[in-house]
Order: C-alpha cells, then sequence, then structure tokens
C-alpha cells in the first residue's frame, strides 16, 4: 500500500480525518467497438470504427473513432482456418493476452488435451475470441492486407494503392491510443461488433 504524502497527510487531519488516507476505488467501465465495413479490395478490406467507453450506468464515459484494416473478404472461406481472409461479421469479445492464453488451454482441457498456459506462445497484446472457425485473431500493427492473415491492423487514415485495387492504412500512433482506451476503460469488459457489410444488407 502507498504511503501518504506529509501534503496528504496533512491535508486530511485539516479535514478531521486524523491523518487517514483512503484511496477513491476506480469506477467500472466496459467498452464497445463498432465498425463497418467500407472498402473492399483484392487484399485488403476496410472498415471504420468507433470506440466507445460506457460506465455502469450505461452513460458514455469517452469515445474515439480510427479504421481498422483487415484481409480481402471472402466469404466461402472466412470460416476456414488459415484462410487468410476477413472473419464473418459478428459480435466478439476482445480480451488481453493472459485471458487468450487461459481460454486456449481450458478449451484444449475439454478436448482431452492438457496444455499449460505458460507453454502456449501469443505474440500480441489483443485478441479478438472465438470468430467462427478461425483463431489467433489479433489487433496489431501493420500497413496492407499483406500484413495480416484475419487480424486487425488500427489507424487514423486509409489511402487506395495506384491501382485502385487495395488499400494501405497510416496508424500515426493510433494502435497506442486504442489499447490505452482498452487499458484505461476496458475492465468490465470488451466487445467489438464486426460489420454490417454487404452481406448482412442481403441476408
Amino acid at each position: 500500500m502507498r504511503r501518504p504524502s506529509i501534503f496528504e497527510i496533512a491535508t486530511a487531519f485539516e479535514d478531521g480525518k486524523n491523518g487517514e488516507i483512503k484511496r477513491q476505488q476506480k469506477p467500472k467501465t466496459n467498452v464497445v467497438v463498432n465498425t463497418n465495413r467500407i472498402g473492399y479490395g483484392e487484399k485488403s478490406t476496410v472498415s471504420a470504427f468507433l470506440a466507445t467507453a460506457y460506465d455502469e450506468q450505461g452513460n458514455t464515459v469517452d469515445s474515439m473513432r480510427g479504421y481498422f484494416l483487415e484481409p480481402g473478404t471472402d466469404y466461402n472461406r472466412a470460416k476456414r482456418e488459415g484462410s487468410d481472409t476477413a472473419i464473418m461479421s459478428g459480435s466478439y469479445e476482445i480480451i488481453p493476452q493472459a485471458e487468450m492464453r487461459k481460454r486456449i488451454a481450458e478449451r484444449n482441457t475439454q478436448k482431452g488435451k492438457q496444455i499449460k498456459e505458460c507453454d502456449i506462445k501469443l505474440r500480441y497484446n489483443w485478441y479478438i475470441d472465438n470468430p467462427p472457425g478461425r483463431s489467433g485473431i489479433a489487433i496489431h500493427g501493420g500497413r496492407n492486407g499483406e500484413n495480416t492473415t484475419g487480424c486487425f491492423i488500427p489507424g487514423d487514415s486509409i489511402s487506395p494503392n495506384k491501382e485502385n485495387t487495395d488499400y494501405f492504412i497510416s496508424d500515426n500512433g493510433k494502435k497506442n491510443e486504442l489499447f490505452r482506451f482498452f487499458n484505461n476503460y476496458g475492465q468490465d469488459g470488451i466487445k467489438i461488433n464486426v460489420g454490417p457489410d454487404f452481406e448482412d444488407l442481403y441476408k
């Protein structure tokens, strides 16, 4: 426990608290990330996102905007492991690396495989958990569709290539900004709603 400073003790004494210092508990908040796929290239998919933090009463606390770059969209292969395509639209949890390790270990145990959490090697800080047929879908840095096999690359602007067949994304600190947002407000969980996109419009 942190020892209070002389100034804090003096202030508490003047307030009649006899030098007792109590830390104020940080309010619980959660994050919802809504994405809207807006561009489809041969090897990349672009979506705009809005991340919103809510308190326990459902009031908006903070928000931020940006873009995600995913690999190309192919719904015939999107549920196939290692397909190198954008995941299916839907609602998922975003979880930190430690929680992802824990869930992988639990799922392997349910399948009769005993794997220790410490033996599970993961590269990234944040993961999108359990999209249909896929695993290892993370949020990480990059520049174009070749830098991802299903993961989400955040950035603050997008631009087409010379042939107008694909997209590049510019980070400019957006990944770190998003991760700080998760750390600051994701105590009660982080949810991502992927889509809607063209497939959803014709269901």
